[in-house]
């Protein structure tokens, strides 16, 4: 009964891994989709360098801004730099290379989703960063077919992915 439960537990952990494979790839899609959007000018609000303190791991550094635009004299706030890059803690260098635009009161241009104007971003575009939610999800699925595939033996069973590696 217990081996039925891991196989239950790490398939449904595949699954979780293919919904956020499918998130990745809206991820990506909606980067793609940005450079067509119409452009309005915002205003920085509020500029800065976030420092996250973990006792245990390194410390990291993630580049902090918010910005408001008009459109059709309707008001909207974003925090967006790039897809990709929203709260994401990586270097000193990697939150300073966006020091050109932490500047509180600057204008620049923003991109918008034309039918949801809330959605926006100030570097549209497919970044490296944008892949990361997929590649995430692909580690995940490829790390639980490994372990689908070793545990089965290690548990005593026949493995449920050796019809599948018989058949090819």
């Amino acid at each position: 009964m217990w081996k039925e439960v891991v196989y239950g537990v790490v398939l449904l952990a595949m699954a979780a891994s293919l919904l956020l494979s499918v998130r990745g790839l809206r991820v990506l899609r909606r980067a793609w989709q940005s450079t067509r959007w119409p452009t309005a000018c915002a205003r920085i609000s509020r500029a800065g360098i976030l420092e996250r303190h973990d006792e245990e791991g390194p410390r990291g550094y993630c580049p902090d801004v918010a910005y408001t635009f008009l459109v059709e004299g309707v008001a909207y706030d974003g925090e967006r730099i790039a897809f990709g890059v929203k709260k994401l803690y990586g270097s000193h260098g990697f939150a300073h290379a966006y020091d050109h635009i932490l500047c509180v009161g600057r204008e620049m241009p923003v991109h918008y989703h034309p039918a949801k104007p809330a959605i926006s971003v100030l570097y549209p575009g497919i970044t490296r960063n944008s892949f990361l939610p997929l590649l995430r999800a692909a580690a995940c699925c490829i790390l639980l077919g490994l372990v689908l595939i070793v545990l089965p033996p290690a548990l005593g069973v026949a493995p449920m992915l050796a019809p599948l590696f018989n058949a090819m």
